[in-house]
């Protein structure tokens, strides 16, 4: 039997590492001494150990290395190999996007100390009443576009008349990307109906005031036309009178590059009592 020591010399992992994997019931030691707590490893562990070391280095997270050493199904660890290819393959284009995207930062010579922060141009106008079909959902955020879809299909299913681009109204206090609770909205025609299903309804939203600013590029810098609407409520004596909301004008739907999209966020809004 080896020491812990000597077997982290022949499986090149640190001490504090094989102890960790004995926590995780992925490599347990043959024998702990009750005396000194010191453990020791088989020769026949070594193997192990160098398989949990490969299977790392394919990103393969602890639990799924479990699994894998624990099993001997040949067909489940092929399907998880092609599930960690197909992720790696995605995470490989959003490096090379990324790589892209700081390419043309230095051929354009933007200087990002001093930030990339876009200039809005704010509007001030009243929303009239408008029946929507909405639907609220807790979803993972880059599944938004599947339920944007559900939703155009729900509405033709029913015969429904829509008059213009999706809406979302974000609800959490906090972005979470995996949980995000929020409502889709499409206008329709007036309708006199009132719950359509258990899953979506049609309802009518009120008259209100609403300041509103276009964002134009990609979703990852929209937070600056928040930043920017959100100043200039305050600066003009207005305040909040409800969660904002995004129109999607343009993005996914369109095929363009992400730089075209064009999305209008509104805040609902009242002029403050002095």
């Amino acid at each position: 039997m080896y020491t812990i020591s000597r077997f982290s010399q022949l499986c090149k992992m640190s001490a504090r590492m094989l102890r960790h994997y004995d926590k995780e019931a992925l490599l347990k030691p043959v024998l702990v001494d009750t005396t000194n707590g010191y453990r020791y490893y088989d020769q026949s562990q070594l193997e192990t150990a160098l398989r949990i070391k490969k299977l790392k280095e394919y990103r393969f997270s602890l639990p799924e290395i479990r699994a894998i050493v624990q099993s001997t199904d040949s067909t489940m660890l092929m399907g998880m190999i092609h599930t960690k290819i197909d992720e790696i393959s995605n995470e490989m284009s959003r490096n090379r996007k990324i790589i892209a995207e700081m390419q043309e930062l230095i051929e354009n010579k933007v200087d990002l100390l001093q930030g990339i922060r876009k200039s809005y141009d704010i509007s001030i106008g009243i929303r009239n009443e408008i029946s929507v079909i909405s639907q609220r959902l807790q979803i993972n955020i880059n599944d938004m576009d599947k339920y944007i879809d559900s939703l155009y299909h729900k509405a033709k299913e029913n015969n429904i008349k829509l008059l213009g681009v999706p809406s979302t109204i974000y609800f959490n206090e906090e972005f979470t990307s995996e949980q995000c609770d929020i409502e889709l909205m499409i206008p329709i025609f007036c309708s006199n109906e009132e719950k359509i299903s258990s899953e979506w309804q049609i309802k009518t939203l009120p008259k209100n005031v609403v300041a509103t600013t276009i964002h134009i590029g990609s979703y990852d810098f929209i937070g600056y036309a928040y930043v920017a609407l959100e100043e200039w409520i305050e600066s003009n004596g207005y305040s909040l009178d409800g969660p904002p909301y995004e129109t999607y004008l343009k993005g996914l739907e369109c095929d363009c590059h992400v730089d075209e999209y064009v999305t209008q966020i509104s805040f609902s809004v009242i002029k403050k009592t002095m």
